[in-house]
């Protein structure tokens, strides 16, 4: 699997994850909020990874694992601001305010992602050495 596929995997389950999140919050009578949003972050990049090196049978590279953490950050990246857009057709937001709004987000995104690649790799290869071990 190439890094391209990684990354259409990631956007697509982390699409996934929101809308189906939302939808579910909705059915019980909740609201969809930042947790659940970091919830499905979370799964997608997780997904992703583990997806990559149980296909390749390894796992990134350390400049794999960057230009990934690169990848991943411009797609979430891309998904808020047009969340935001979509918001702002409705009621009027401060450039300022979003710019602001989408730098913490981002930040605090990019901490979840690179946190989430280390510990997917973590985990293949928890399981790789299980596998070997049977």
């Amino acid at each position: 699997m190439s890094l391209v596929a990684l990354l259409g995997r990631f956007a697509l389950a982390y699409l996934f994850l929101l809308f189906g999140i939302a939808i579910g919050m909705h059915l019980i009578g909740l609201q969809s909020n930042s947790g659940t949003n970091t919830a499905a972050l979370l799964g997608a990049v997780m997904w992703a990874c583990l997806a990559f090196a149980k296909k390749n049978g390894r796992y990134l590279s350390s400049s794999e694992q960057r230009a990934t953490f690169l990848g991943m950050l411009i797609v979430d990246l891309l998904l808020q601001s047009s969340i935001i857009l979509l918001v702002s057709t409705t009621s009027p937001l401060s450039f300022g305010a979003v710019f602001y709004a989408l730098a913490f987000v981002a930040g605090l995104h990019a901490l979840v992602i690179w946190l989430m690649i280390g510990t997917a790799g973590k985990q293949y290869a928890k399981d790789a050495t299980r596998t070997r071990k049977s």
